[in-house]
């Protein structure tokens, strides 16, 4: 039974045992029913000032009971109480300590700014792929949403620096900042590629005249999210069979299809190997839609293009097949 349940259940009991104890003073001591509360009251509490005292028999017995009983009752009250303070405390002290361990765990990780409405859709697609990540946002109530969604969060501004570093930004492969102001989106690209020259920063950008400003700030990719909407509903007013299979690709109920980047290490069994001789398509069931190389995308890809080490390759197929693919 929880701390609070318990100091319910006890506060009810109290009660009850004073207004009883008060309605039986008040009738074996001929008292109002006000006089026999108040009596009850300060019998319990054994703090009597004397002004009013049982004189019958029967009312020295209640007396007894309410302070054996009543005493009680208040003693283990007061207890509950102060455990119900410290339930609360210490499950705030102990949840935070728990998620600043695992954040400190964290590598090549995403960290998420802003947990607004684009914000948690960045959210539940990173939870959909399982990949490791981060979410700074200051608002408590969103904060709360975020986690029992399960992600791991840091309570702050995402443009203060000390905030950046809580969320391991020196250890994080890339950055989404997702704040609704472009100035904000500008100055965590610049604080990012800073204090990570390496990190990748996908921004989201509100005014066209954003975009630029943001690139110039470092930012790899500039997305907006109102143009991608516009986009995709011309889209389907235009092409729908199109856009609807497009989809399917990204809808996160669809587990059997996915469309996944692949690495090509220097040990896998891919290198120096011809695409038409890979038997990906007859093994795998597994299309290679593009390979980037050196930071060219070589799309559509010839049969007779060779595998390369540190080549990424672009693939779709059974995500089942893909996950046996990635061993190679």
């Amino acid at each position: 039974m929880s701390a609070k349940r318990t100091f319910l259940i006890v506060s009810i009991a109290f009660i009850v045992v004073v207004v009883a104890g008060g309605a039986l003073l008040a009738v074996y001591e001929n008292l109002s029913i006000v006089d026999g509360l108040w009596l009850s009251v300060v019998t319990v509490l054994t703090i009597g000032y004397g002004d009013l005292v049982p004189r019958t028999g029967a009312g020295k017995i209640v007396s007894v009971i309410l302070v054996v009983w009543g005493f009680t009752l208040f003693t283990y009250l007061m207890s509950v109480f102060v455990s119900v303070l410290l339930e609360g405390k210490l499950t705030n002290v102990w949840g935070k300590r728990k998620m600043e361990k695992k954040i400190s765990y964290l590598k090549n990780h995403v960290v998420v700014c802003g947990g607004g409405r684009v914000g948690k859709a960045v959210v539940e697609q990173l939870l959909h792929e399982r990949a490791p990540f981060v979410v700074i946002e200051k608002d408590p109530e969103r904060v709360k949403e975020l986690q029992d969604m399960g992600a791991l969060t840091v309570t702050g501004d995402a443009t203060d620096e000390k905030t950046l570093l809580d969320a391991g930004i020196l250890r994080a492969r890339s950055v989404i900042t997702a704040l609704p102001e472009d100035a904000g989106n500008v100055f965590i690209t610049i604080t990012c590629k800073d204090l990570n020259p390496g990190i990748i920063v996908v921004a989201r950008v509100h005014r066209p005249e954003g975009e630029q400003r943001l690139r110039r700030a470092g930012a790899h990719t500039v997305v907006s999210p109102a143009a991608i909407a516009g986009d995709r509903m011309a889209l389907a007013a235009l092409k729908p069979a199109s856009v609807e299979f497009i989809q399917t690709l990204f809808d996160r109920s669809n587990i059997s299809l996915a469309m996944e980047e692949i690495n090509v290490s220097e040990g896998s069994s891919l290198v120096h190997k011809a695409l038409k001789d890979s038997r990906l398509r007859e093994d795998y069931s597994i299309q290679v839609l593009a390979i980037i190389r050196e930071g060219k995308l070589i799309h559509p890809p010839d049969p007779g293009e060779v595998f390369l080490p540190r080549d990424t390759l672009l693939v779709f197929g059974p995500m089942d097949k893909l996950s046996k693919l990635e061993s190679l």
